[in-house]
């Protein structure tokens, strides 16, 4: 009922209501006539809902739930397949409008440049873009400058190779908070088969606004705590046709989960590096991480799953289980053990990465109600309201008397990680968490955790397009490689904070500006350095 149809919100912010479109639709013989709103203001994207001809409330929702006035169950799916054009329209445009593509070559000049091979940063450096490649790199004295260039003064900034972010569940909407935050590829490691193949082909074609994506097909067993997604294996001839599935429709990388019988570990390994995949995965019920690397994986996804190597076996690894007990146990591991110790040799020895995604746990472990999440503490007054709102909930329940014991479990975790750095194992940055920004405090936690930044910048550019077999063209800034690359308001490489001020993102030749980005997700931008 408002002029513009908008409304304040406490304690900021706005929201709109916005007319979308109407359709008829049918169940039990009757035919009724609703109309799509959207709300923009509450989170990132709109929020897309039904109302009946009295403007009362239809329905709202997707696939994984959803509230409909009782008796028109039945048209669910005709809405949820109009609603879902009506959002990918609005980021097809969105993608239209915040894409800047070049005519001509973008040059760096007075960059401060980050050499993932060597962890070295080079003042002074120029670099020019020409389309979608890198084409040269050097000295601001000796570097020409293309005629009819775009110069991008770069003076008092870091340029780095694109981030990568290499645990992700990836939605539509997710691609836009990617790019914003400099993460120009990504590793989806489950999700939907015929959805996210298709958002993989846009977004590595540029077509759509995102981040260049490697696919891993998902293999889970049959039961009560198997996963909604992927495929469910529970003979030989399943898992190898699941695993062959995958392979011919594009998947580079397999990842196992919980519920998958211990017997088809090694088959589904087998069959998955006889076709040139990777192969990494939960560790299924039944087993240990240890078990898992002698079975054929490649990687393990997680520090919980290191964790739950050295606790008792009692603990159901398909239920939060998997997460309590490392919370209330974790803190009595002696890193120092025989039984650690040869752990981590066995993963150095067998080349085996971890995907420790940090950045997740410490969410569980000591976020708590009604305090800013740690996680996003940093970030947090940006949000939108319900963003906001999301990081109050607090983490795990926390049993009375238990408050500094998950603590301490948190920081053994976090002395794990830097063991496992130490010891050669190579780690590459996941976060099975908010697009983004949560990238961004993963790194600063492998920072607080006592890995040097230079080297952690290393592993989020080069160490991870190397696991994921793209060093051949990305990860680094070098003539001849695609063009992705970020300019940063400030030195990572000193601060690992300031990568949180990405100002400008290169990917594939295409130029992309986070302030711009933030604004339509209704993010406010990141303050001005003093």
């Amino acid at each position: 009922a408002s002029p513009d149809r908008s409304l304040p919100l406490l304690p900021e912010g706005r929201i709109r209501l916005d007319s979308v479109g109407e359709m008829d639709v049918t169940a039990g013989g009757r035919t009724r006539r609703v109309a799509q709103y959207s709300i923009t203001g509450f989170g990132f994207e709109p929020y897309r809902l039904w109302l009946d001809p009295d403007r009362r409330f239809f329905a709202a929702g997707s696939e994984w739930f959803a509230l409909v006035q009782e008796g028109w169950q039945e048209a669910l799916p005709a809405l949820f397949r109009v609603q879902d054009q009506a959002q990918e329209a609005w980021m097809a445009d969105l993608a239209r409008r915040l894409s800047h593509r070049q005519t001509a070559p973008v040059v760096f000049r007075n960059a401060n440049l980050f050499d993932a091979e060597t962890g070295a940063s080079r003042p002074g450096t120029t670099v020019v873009i020409t389309g979608n490649r890198i084409t040269a790199v050097g000295p601001d004295a000796t570097t020409a400058v293309p005629a009819g260039a775009t110069v991008i003064d770069a003076r008092g900034k870091a340029l780095l190779p694109g981030l990568w972010d290499m645990h992700v569940h990836a939605g539509l909407s997710d691609g836009l908070l990617h790019l914003a935050a400099g993460v120009t590829s990504v590793r989806d490691l489950g999700n939907d088969s015929v959805a996210t193949p298709r958002l993989a082909r846009e977004w590595n074609a540029g077509t759509g606004l995102g981040p260049r994506i490697v696919l891993a097909g998902f293999i889970d067993g049959p039961g009560p705590f198997s996963s909604p997604v992927g495929s469910r294996a529970a003979t030989e001839a399943e898992a190898r046709a699941a695993v062959a599935w995958y392979a011919d429709h594009g998947y580079e990388h397999i990842k196992m989960y919980s519920s998958l019988d211990p017997k088809l570990v090694p088959v589904i390994a087998d069959e998955a590096h006889r076709r040139g995949m990777r192969v990494s995965g939960h560790v299924p019920e039944g087993m240990r991480a240890a078990d898992v690397v002698l079975a054929g994986y490649d990687e393990v996804q997680h520090v919980n799953m290191m964790v739950l190597n050295f606790l008792p076996d009692s603990l159901d690894t398909r239920t939060p289980q998997r997460f309590v007990g490392p919370a209330q146990q974790a803190a009595d591991i002696d890193l120092s053990s025989p039984a650690v110790r040869e752990f981590v040799a066995l993963l150095r020895e067998r080349g085996t990465v971890v995907d420790p995604t940090m950045s997740a746990f410490e969410g569980m472990f000591i976020a708590r109600e009604g305090v800013v999440s740690p996680t996003f503490a940093a970030v947090a007054d940006r949000m939108p309201a319900n963003v906001r709102r999301g990081f109050l909930t607090g983490g795990l329940p926390v049993p009375e008397g238990m408050d500094q014991r998950y603590r301490d479990s948190w920081r053994r975790m976090m002395e794990l990680v830097k063991l496992l750095y130490d010891a050669g194992v190579t780690i590459v940055p996941g976060t099975d968490n908010m697009a983004g920004f949560a990238l961004h405090r993963e790194l600063e936690l492998y920072v607080e955790a006592g890995i040097p930044a230079p080297e952690v910048l290393r592993i989020a550019t080069l160490g991870a397009a190397t696991v994921a077999r793209r060093a051949d063209r990305l990860g680094s800034i070098a003539p001849g490689k695609l063009a992705d690359v970020i300019l940063v308001d400030g030195d990572p490489a000193r601060s690992i904070s300031d990568i949180r001020r990405v100002e400008l993102v290169v990917k594939d030749g295409v130029v992309y500006r986070p302030n711009e980005m933030y604004e339509a997700f209704g993010v406010l931008p990141m303050p001005a350095r003093n």
